[in-house]
């Protein structure tokens, strides 16, 4: 993964990553949250989701669907991918 942010207390670009959300700065142990610009969609567990026929929807970002949780499609739904990765910034937890 192209890591397009740098290390807000050392300088450093190189990252570990941790998580899906979470990086570490190789040379100062800083660790980071990743902060996307771009929206997420998460359903949950127990949702009843249902896009009618007529459903004409953007999600730009991710969709995530939790085990248990019923989704219909019947419309149109389109996912947009953020094409930059500058779309993404980092939030410090621990430094």
């Amino acid at each position: 993964m192209m890591k397009p942010y740098e290390c807000t207390q050392c300088g450093s670009t190189d990252f570990e990553d941790i998580n899906l959300k979470k990086v570490r700065c190789v040379y100062c142990g800083s660790l980071f949250h990743l902060l996307k610009n771009e929206p997420t969609l998460s359903i949950n567990d127990g949702a009843n989701v249902v896009f009618g026929k007529t459903a004409n929807v953007e999600v730009r970002g991710d969709i995530q669907i939790e085990k248990g949780a019923r989704v219909d499609i019947l419309g149109k739904v389109t996912v947009l991918k953020g094409k930059k990765q500058q779309e993404f910034s980092l939030k410090l937890i621990k430094g």
